[in-house]
């Protein structure tokens, strides 16, 4: 049985079946409780999924693991990657593990490790969707679109409401040139994540190829709204000055 809380939800358990294997997942959904004030919604994606640990992992990797976890969401990266080091040496099966510190590494911009211990998650697991759409992140960034363009479709296959997963699907697409394919996966993007200031980028970037200027215009605007100070921000602000003076000339 899978238990989640939070204060101001309704209590959510979920039973995943582990007749004849050692992992599984469960899909949770939080709902408010009338009349209480929830916390600030847990910056995640709307129907992420949840791990159920491997039952033979030894309960010093857990603990690892779980300060891992604890120091990433402190962005305290090296920390982090040490503990899932650790959390890795005391037991190797471990995808989970693997997945966490591959998005470690590519916060630090260390490529390289990152598709390394990625790869080595698919290996273990080859249905955890987050390793794939974490890799396909790091393949984006090294340009290697092709690679990237396989690993992302395969995590939304398994986790088709990923909307960062849609997001590097479609910068993926942009970057090779196939901007109606990218298209679908801005869109989703941005409905998904509408806080995520560089989809709104791309989205107005797909609607100037569909000649939709004020579409592209509010998408642009968006992004200022949320980022005024981003390494985009500057060429937005051309963009919205060029719109504008086509719109009203």
């Amino acid at each position: 049985m899978v238990r989640m809380s939070e204060r101001g939800y309704k209590e959510v358990i979920v039973r995943v079946e582990l007749i004849g294997m050692s992992r599984g997942y469960a899909s949770l959904e939080l709902k408010p409780i009338p009349g209480e004030v929830p916390r600030e919604t847990p910056k995640q994606e709307s129907g992420d999924m949840v791990s159920v640990l491997d039952l033979t992992i030894p309960e010093s990797a857990r603990q690892e693991f779980e300060k891992g976890q604890g120091a990433l969401k402190e962005n305290k990266l090296d920390a982090g990657v040490s503990h899932l080091r650790a959390a890795i040496k005391l037991y190797a099966a471990f995808p989970e593990a693997y997945t966490l510190m591959g998005t470690a590494y590519l916060e630090q911009k260390n490529w390289k490790d990152a598709e390394a211990a990625l790869r080595k998650a698919n290996e273990l697991d080859p249905k955890f969707p987050d390793a794939y759409l974490e890799l396909g992140a790091v393949l984006n960034q090294t340009k290697e679109y092709q690679q990237a363009e396989t690993a992302l479709l395969k995590g939304l296959e398994l986790k088709p409401e990923a909307a960062g997963g849609h997001y590097e699907l479609a910068k993926t697409y942009w970057a090779l040139g196939r901007w109606k394919d990218a298209a679908p996966h801005a869109r989703q993007a941005v409905a998904g994540m509408p806080d995520l200031a560089p989809a709104h980028v791309l989205l107005g970037n797909v609607m100037l190829r569909e000649s939709n200027a004020q579409g592209a215009l509010h998408e642009y605007q968006e992004y200022l709204r949320l980022d005024p100070n981003g390494s985009m921000a500057p060429g937005v602000r051309q963009m919205i000055e060029k719109i504008q003076k086509a719109l009203h000339p």
